[in-house]
Parts: C-alpha cells; sequence; structure tokens
C-alpha cells in the first residue's frame, strides 16, 4: 500500500462521522480510535527500514509547469522518515484514548456531531502536516489546524468566544509569517519540496537570505506553540471541552509547531539569529509561564500555563541545535504528550465527578477518587520530572544538552540557572495540581465517587505509562538517533539510563527537589501572595485587544476614501487607476522611444461594417450621459452593449458576442431592480461636479482610445493562436477551440474565475445583508436619499418636496398587473423554448459556439422572464438556492479535477463514448459552471424584493414591500376571466 493511505484513511473515517454519530451517538469515539490505532500500526509498520536510513515516499504531481522555473511543479508529496513517524505516533496513538476517553466524558446528544467532525479533521490536517514534503501541502495543512482548533473552541458557545477569536487571529498570523517563509524558500531554492528546500546549498551562499527565513520559520513556529509574544492564545482555548484541550495541548496544534521547528532545525543550524531566538524566547516562555501556572485556581488554566512553561523547554532545547539536543527535544515532547493529555483527561474526570475544576470548590478527594488521585500524580510527578519516571529522563536530557548550548560560557551559566528558576517553579505548579485537587480543599466530598473505568482508565493510561516506559530507555536510543539524523544529519550517540553519575543535570534535579519541597510545604503562604497579583502591567489578552482595536482604526482612515454610498466615490478611484496606468504606459521612461518604433497597422483587417458598431455605441453613449431619465439611461446603455456584441460578432467571435448579448439582458434586468428603488430623474449636479466628470471621463477615453489604437493591429496572430488553431481540434476532440482552452487547455484558470465569481455573489449578498431594507425605497428612514443626507450631502431634496423625484413606485406601481401581461402571456411558450436553447447549446459547446457559461445565461434568461412575469413580487427559488447551486457548481468543477488524476493530472479530460456520442469529462467541468452561473444570478435576484436579506425596515419590508401589498389588492390577470378586466 501507498503512503497516501494514512491520510486518505483518515479522510474516509472523517467522511462517516456523520453516519457514525447518527448510528451511535457519543460512542463513535469508538470506530474512530479503532481506526488510528490501525493507521498507527501501519505506519509502525515501516519503522525497521526507516530507522536504517530509508524512508517512505508518495508523490503525485498536481500541477506542473505552474510557476516559470519551478522544479517539479506543484506535488501532493509524501514523505515517511524517523521524524514524521514520531509526530505521526503520537498524533494518532494519544488521539485514539482521546476518542476513547470523549466516549464518556460528551453527554448525549449535545453538539457530538459537531465535536467528532472537528476532532477528526483536525487528525486530518496534523497528519498531512507531518507527512507534507511538498511546503504547499505544509502550509495547507497548518492553517487547516488553525482553523480546526478555532473551530472546536468557539463551539463551547459564548464562553468559548472572545478565546477562539484570539486563538484565530494569533494562530493567524503566524500562518502568513509561514507563508512569508515559504514564498522566499521557494524563490530562494527554484523547488517547493521540502526536502529538497531544506539540503539546498542556497542557505550556506546566501547568509542574509537565510537568516530571514530563519527569523519567519521561527515567528511562525512560535505562533503555534503559543511562545512569547504569541503565548496568550493557549490559555485562552480552555473554553474548549476537555478531550479538545487534551488533544490540542499533547499531540495537536502545539505539537505543530514544534513539529517545524525541528523540522527546520537542521537547516539553520549555525544561524546565530535561530539559536537566539529559541533558545532566549523559549527559556522566558518557559519560567514565566511556570510562574503564571502557580497563580491560577482553575485546574485548566494551570495546566494550561504548564503547556506553555513545557513548551518553552521543548524550543530552548531545539534552539540548541546539537543531535543530542535534538534527541532531548524529541524524548520530552513524548514525555510531555503523555503526562499532559492525562492531566488534562483527569480533569475531566474530576469535573464531572464535583460539577467544578476550581481547587477553591474542591475538597479532600484522594480517598474518594483512589484510582484517579494515583494516576494524577504519576502525572504530575512525570511533569515536575521527579525520578523515576519518563518526565525525569527527558528533563536530564535537557539540562545536559544546554551544557552544550552555542553560546559563551557566561551565558550558558544564566541558561542553567534560568532552567534551574523554571524545575523549580515546574515541581511548585504540579504539587499545585496534586494538592490543590486532591488534598488541600475543605468542602464536603462525601458525595462523590470514583467514575466508571471506561472513564478514568483512557485518561490515566498515558501518564501512568510514564513508569513502566524507563524499564527500555535503551531501545529509544536507535529512533531518538534516527530522528537527529534526519534533522542534523549526524548521529547523537544516545545512551539514555536513570543514572550517569554525579553530573551538572542530576545536582540541578537535587536542588530543585529541595527547594520544590520547601516550597510544597509554604504552599499556602506562595498562593496567597500569587493569586490575583498582577505580575505585568498589560496581560496578553489586553495586548490582542488594543492590537485589534488599533487594526480597526487604521481599516477605518485607510477606507475613508470609499467610505461612503456614492458611486461617484468609488468609480473616481476606479478611473483614476486607468489614467495613471495608461499615462505611464505611454509616457513612462523609455516608453516613447517603443512607440516610435512599433510597426504600422496591419492592412485588410478593417471592415466598413465597424462603423455600424461604432455609431450604435457612439450615439448611445451620447444619449445616456444627456439623460436625465434614470429609465432612457438603462435602455440606452442596453443598446451600447449591443453595439458592442455586434462588433464582436463581425471580428469573428460568435461566442464572446453571444456572451455579451446576454450578459447585457440580465445587466438591465438588474439594474431595473435597482431602479426601482431610485428616483425616476437623475438630480442636476452642481456646475463644478460636473466640470470634474466630464474632464475625467474624457480624459480616461482618450487615454484607453490611444492605448488601443497603438497597441492593436499591429501583429499578426501569435505563435501560441496557430498553435491552438491547428492542434486543439485533434487534442480535445472538439471544433469549438475557444470552449476547448476555457475547459480544458485552461481549464485551471477557469476554475479559479469560477470560485470568484461564485464567492462575488456570496459577497454582495452579505453587503446587501447589512443595508437596512426601508419600507419605500426614496422615503423614511433606510432610503437612498436618507442615507446621503446623513452624510451631510445637499444634493439629495426631500423627494416629498419634489414630486419628479419620486421613485419608480409612485407612477407605475398601480399597473404592475397590466405591465405583465404580455410576458405572463408568453411564458407558457418561451420558457420551454429557452429551456430547451439552453441544453442545446450547452451540449454543442465542445464544436460550435456555445458551453456551460452561455447556456447558463440563457437559463438565467429564462428564470429573470418568469420572474418578471410572475403576478407578485417573489425571488427565484429558496433563499439558499443560489448558494447551493454556487458551492455544488465549484465542488463539481473539483470533483472533476480530481478525476483528471486517472489520466495524468489535475483537470485532465478524460475521453469516451456513449454510444456513437463522444463524451469528456470537461463536459461536466462545464456543467459546473453551468450550476454556479445560475447560483449567481439566483442571488443576485433575490437581492431585490420582499425577501431580500437585510436589517428590516418599516411596516412595508416587514409585510413584502409596497408593490406586494398592490398586488395583493389587485387580483393576478391570469385568475380573471378571458377578457376581463382585473378589479
Amino acid at each position: 500500500m501507498s503512503l497516501f493511505t494514512v491520510p486518505a484513511v483518515a479522510a474516509l473515517a472523517l467522511l462517516l462521522v456523520p453516519l457514525l454519530v447518527r448510528i451511535l451517538d457519543r460512542q463513535a469515539g469508538w470506530p474512530l480510535a479503532v481506526v488510528y490505532l490501525g493507521l498507527a500500526g501501519y505506519a509502525g509498520s515501516h519503522a525497521r527500514g526507516i530507522l536504517d536510513g530509508t524512508p517512505v515516499t508518495a508523490s503525485v504531481t498536481w500541477v506542473d509547469g505552474l510557476v516559470p522555473g519551478l522544479d517539479g511543479g506543484l506535488s501532493l508529496a509524501l514523505r515517511l522518515d524517523a521524524l514524521s513517524l514520531f509526530f505521526t505516533l503520537l498524533a494518532l496513538v494519544i488521539g485514539a484514548v482521546v476518542f476513547v476517553y470523549s466516549t464518556q466524558y460528551l453527554h448525549v446528544g449535545r453538539k457530538i456531531l459537531s465535536f467528532y467532525l472537528f476532532m477528526a479533521t483536525f487528525m486530518t490536517s496534523i497528519l498531512l502536516l507531518v507527512l507534507a514534503d511538498d511546503v504547499t501541502v505544509l502550509f495547507f495543512a497548518w492553517e487547516t489546524v488553525s482553523l480546526c482548533s478555532f473551530f472546536l473552541i468557539a463551539r463551547s458557545g459564548s464562553s468559548g468566544e472572545a478565546g477562539s477569536v484570539r486563538t484565530l487571529i494569533l494562530t493567524f498570523a503566524g500562518g502568513l509569517l509561514l507563508l512569508a517563509a515559504v514564498g522566499v524558500m521557494v524563490a530562494a531554492t527554484g523547488t517547493t519540496s521540502l526536502t529538497g528546500i531544506i539540503h539546498s546549498d542556497v542557505w550556506a551562499r546566501e547568509p542574509g537570505t537565510t537568516t530571514l527565513v530563519a527569523v519567519l520559520v521561527a515567528l511562525a513556529g512560535f505562533s503555534k506553540a503559543a511562545q512569547f509574544p504569541f503565548h496568550a492564545w493557549l490559555p485562552e482555548a480552555m473554553a474548549a471541552d476537555t478531550p479538545v484541550s487534551a488533544f490540542l495541548h499533547a499531540a495537536a496544534v502545539v505539537k505543530a509547531g514544534v513539529y517545524v521547528l525541528i523540522r527546520f532545525s537542521g537547516m539553520f543550524h549555525g544561524t546565530a539569529v535561530w539559536h537566539v531566538m529559541l533558545v532566549g524566547v523559549g527559556m522566558t516562555t518557559a519560567v514565566a509561564a511556570a510562574v503564571f501556572a502557580l497563580q491560577k485556581t482553575d485546574l485548566k488554566k494551570l495546566t494550561a500555563y504548564s503547556t506553555v512553561s513545557q513548551l518553552g523547554w521543548i524550543v530552548a532545547t531545539i534552539g540548541v541545535g546539537t543531535p543530542f539536543a535534538i534527541t532531548a527535544a524529541i524524548l520530552h515532547t513524548a514525555a510531555h504528550a503523555m503526562f499532559k493529555s492525562s492531566l488534562f483527561m483527569l480533569i475531566g474526570v474530576v469535573d464531572h465527578a464535583t460539577g467544578t475544576r476550581d481547587i477553591r470548590r474542591l475538597g479532600p478527594l484522594w480517598n474518594r477518587m483512589p484510582f484517579t488521585f494515583a494516576a494524577a500524580v504519576l502525572s504530575a510527578a512525570s511533569m515536575a520530572g521527579i525520578p523515576p519516571l519518563l518526565g525525569f529522563v527527558s528533563k536530564e536530557g535537557m539540562l545536559d544538552a544546554f551544557l552544550d548550548a552555542p553560546f559563551t560560557d557566561p551565558w550558558v551559566v544564566v541558561l542553567l540557572v534560568a532552567a534551574t528558576g523554571g524545575a523549580v517553579a515546574t515541581f511548585l505548579y504540579s504539587a499545585r495540581y496534586v494538592f490543590g485537587a486532591f488534598t488541600d480543599g475543605r468542602r464536603d466530598m462525601s458525595h462523590v465517587h470514583e467514575a466508571s473505568p471506561l472513564f478514568w482508565v483512557p485518561a490515566a493510561l498515558p501518564g501512568v505509562l510514564s513508569l513502566p516506559a524507563v524499564f527500555w530507555l535503551s531501545r529509544y536510543d536507535a529512533p531518538l538517533d534516527a530522528v537527529a539524523a534526519v534533522v542534523t544529519g549526524e548521529d547523537a550517540h544516545s545512551h539514555l539510563g536513570l543514572w550517569h553519575g554525579v553530573t551538572v543535570p542530576v545536582l540541578v534535579t537535587a536542588v530543585v527537589v529541595v527547594l520544590g519541597v520547601v516550597g510544597v510545604t509554604q504552599r499556602h503562604r506562595i498562593s496567597r501572595w500569587s493569586e490575583g497579583r498582577k505580575l505585568f502591567p498589560v496581560s496578553g489578552a489586553q495586548l490582542i485587544a488594543l492590537v485589534v482595536t488599533l487594526a480597526a482604526r487604521w481599516g477605518r482612515l485607510v477606507s475613508r476614501p470609499a467610505a461612503s454610498m456614492a458611486p461617484s466615490r468609488h468609480v473616481v478611484w476606479i478611473l483614476g487607476s486607468v489614467i495613471a496606468l495608461g499615462m505611464f504606459s505611454l509616457l513612462g521612461p523609455g516608453r516613447l522611444q517603443g512607440l516610435a518604433d512599433l510597426p504600422p497597422r496591419m492592412s485588410g483587417i478593417d471592415d466598413p461594417t465597424d462603423l455600424i458598431a461604432l455609431v450604435i455605441v457612439a450615439l448611445s453613449v451620447g444619449a445616456v450621459v444627456s439623460t436625465r431619465s434614470r429609465l432612457a439611461s438603462i435602455v440606452l446603455s442596453g443598446i451600447a452593449g449591443v453595439g458592442v456584441s455586434w462588433l464582436m460578432l463581425t471580428l469573428g467571435a460568435p461566442d464572446v458576442a453571444l456572451t455579451q448579448l446576454l450578459v447585457e439582458f440580465l445587466v438591465v434586468v438588474v439594474m431595473m431592480l435597482v431602479a426601482r428603488h431610485q428616483p425616476r430623474l437623475y438630480l442636476r449636479e452642481g456646475e463644478n461636479r460636473a466640470k470634474f466628470a466630464t474632464v475625467l471621463a474624457t480624459i480616461v477615453g482618450l487615454v484607453t482610445f490611444v492605448g488601443v489604437w497603438l497597441l492593436t493591429g499591429r501583429h499578426g496572430k501569435p505563435p501560441l493562436a496557430d498553435w491552438y488553431l491547428d492542434n486543439a481540434p485533434e487534442i480535445s476532440s472538439g471544433n469549438n477551440v475557444v470552449n476547448t482552452i476555457l475547459v480544458e487547455f485552461r481549464a485551471f484558470d477557469t476554475l479559479g474565475e469560477l470560485t470568484v465569481l461564485g464567492m462575488t455573489g456570496i459577497v454582495i449578498a452579505t453587503v446587501v445583508a447589512s443595508v437596512p431594507r426601508s419600507p419605500l425605497p426614496g422615503y423614511g428612514p433606510g432610503s437612498t436619499a436618507e442615507l446621503f443626507r446623513a452624510e451631510g450631502s445637499t444634493r439629495f431634496p426631500d423627494v416629498h418636496k419634489v414630486p419628479e423625484l419620486a421613485p419608480f413606485y409612485s407612477k407605475y406601481l398601480r399597473s404592475t398587473h397590466l405591465n405583465s401581461i404580455p410576458t405572463r402571456a408568453l411564458m407558457p411558450y418561451l420558457l420551454p423554448v429557452l429551456g430547451l436553447v439552453s441544453f442545446t447549446v450547452f451540449m454543442r459547446g465542445h464544436n460550435a459556439p456555445g458551453g456551460g457559461f452561455i447556456a447558463a445565461l440563457v437559463a438565467s434568461g429564462a428564470l429573470f422572464t418568469w420572474y418578471l412575469g410572475a403576478p407578485r413580487n417573489r425571488t427565484i427559488g429558496g433563499r439558499d438556492l443560489g448558494y447551493r447551486l454556487i458551492g455544488g457548481g465549484v465542488v463539481l468543477a473539483m470533483v472533476t479535477g480530481l478525476a483528471g488524476y486517472a489520466g495524468g493530472g489535475f483537470l485532465t479530460p478524460l475521453h469516451g463514448h456513449i454510444g456513437s456520442m463522444h463524451v469528456t469529462t470537461s463536459m461536466v467541468f462545464d456543467l459546473g459552471v453551468y450550476l454556479s452561473v445560475i447560483g449567481m444570478v439566483i442571488v443576485v435576484n433575490q437581492l431585490g424584493g420582499r425577501e431580500r436579506p437585510g436589517r428590516g425596515g418599516g411596516p412595508a419590508a416587514r409585510t413584502g414591500g409596497a408593490d406586494d401589498r398592490a398586488a395583493q389588492a389587485v387580483p393576478a390577470p391570469t385568475t380573471a376571466g378571458r377578457g376581463a378586466t382585473p378589479r
């Protein structure tokens, strides 16, 4: 089996979660745990070869040649070496235990589906992250992990809202830093292969680039590993359920940061800024977070800060960079995952039994919950580094590694002193966990009893295993050395053991134990001194809030030029950009000489019929800018579009001409939907404003005319065009080269445009939903005139005092039933014809003018015809239909792209025959385009009328609008007798 089996099976388990939850409810964790343990067994079966230096790899090229100069293109590349094997087993085994624990922790029927969905996605993302051998895949998984943590925290309700947002801000900030690092690495090495990047000789030749990337990667790793200044998000994440906290702290998000730091450590060996940042920030975080943990009375927050502290130890050890330091960091990562997952899950057991996790509200539990108490003692002792537990061995290894830190002797002494202080604080908060939860409380706990073994056994198992794990220490040497060899290229020659004689780490441990015991005897005094004391002027949450506030102020400042509902305020920037770009292109440095050397215009390309289009467009545009009638301007602009369509047709582009013509029809309809909320006449502009608009329009027209005149019609078809004309019909089995380019040769571009189109519809709907609905547009609160007057404009007089500025409603509302009679009479004949035309245009698109986009426009025309002829103002389809069609179309196009792997690559078309008819998967891709375009049109349609989204307005908005009320007052023509006049 391929290495793709691991993420593929995890993804399959994710897809089966809804079915498992429906059948098993909270017990769905059992089959998921079995799947993850099976994957751990499959990955572990490759351990022998991997430890011998032979990694398991798998790669499928996704897009080849997408970026010029990029070696190998973009690939879905996976690599299972000693480092990724360790983190894969860590995530799968700890995750399986957490899933088993969740079957008892969760309440039946309470958000079970969302929990397992996000947790399974979490697991899949972590596996993809640690297996990725392509930086694009690694970055994708990195961001997915951030999103999963956000959703898992946010699902806890109002208590997790602030924490989830802060988590998202800080982890996404790290994602941006990692993205910048990835961009620099790919640009410097010319490959997206993670292995190729790490082993590139660029880093030795370009120390400046190496330093830049080292800083970016370090900061990105700090964001996930909750290191200063990104540490604030992890304690905030405690609002999530206890299984989430256990998985997040022990094997998921924070370990993603550790993984990335270790993975790139060898690349930056010898880079001073890397070592200084990791050791300095790591040890600072370790000491500070340990002190913060001593202040906490909530067991989960105490344990959360202990996680931040322990991660600081790991990061500082990674920063040392020696092969032995890497093995020590890996060993402590394993030890931390074991005792920390248990400590969190045991908190959940206590919380379930007592209803609280606040040590001030707990009483003596050691005799009421003896098994839970014993497991907590072992886990906390491992965290404190007490022999003979695995945490002691890993802590000794880290202290030993600090002796080889790449610093001068005085700084090594400072590092050891800081580590000693941090270890003492670790001992104290470990004792606070045990004594606070199980012995010191004064509350009556006589009603409490030990939890079910199905509950406390999974919770205790990882931490309890810290004791027997030390009996096989010699067996860990080879795997740890293999990890060090992968990272640094050197063998660490590990010799793990409980006793290596009297060494500096042993002396440090002795000092820590003595001071720790003294601190435990004085724990009540320490608690009274530390609880509620403000150690720093501001907290991490306050700093994040300040950053968010400053960012919001900056956003308001930079958006001020466009902070208006007046279209001219937005259009002027677009037109100004056209002018600036055109002027630079024509008059920039060296441009004039280049224009002088332009070849002469080609002969025989002009046609007298072009003048017809020119006259149509010129007269229409001239009439548009001179009329005051809003209705006339809409009609005239449509006529101008017809002129442009005519020009495209005469130039030999029937597909483009047909598209333009259909778009013009739909745009006119949409403009009328908007115009009915506007005054019938345009307001007279002030003299200065009119002059400015005239000058701006004239300059834009001149610049675009000169640009088109100079830069077109001077060259024949480019070689690429001839290649398409000569080869596309044979390759694609289609004679419509335009269509085959869109859905086969450049399908990836079309997919991007399709996604943008769909998101445009959703964004438009979101923006419109924020605008209040008014009872009669033009009147009252929320109307256009009122909104402009609220901005201080004097250009919008009260329509009550200027009757000719009343909206279309005032003149045409009472005759809507008459206006729609012709359209309604034609509908029984027109709609079937348009549907058949849409189907025909879609099916013939591969060989003749047509295709999914044009067919969708025809179908949209049919839908708008139905809408305009309806007796009442009802939007097309249900509220969610448009969004479902958009999403379904994009997903269908993506699935078609994935199916292309059967033919060699993403979006590669597959060809076949049904009878005598040639079919291709590009038609399915075109169907995705078809659905998304129709969905976009439906969404736009829903933005008008009674059902459009938005904040509620007056009575008319609540009852469907004035036009609906008028329609209700008059029977529909179709309900009256033939020839009768509706009353």
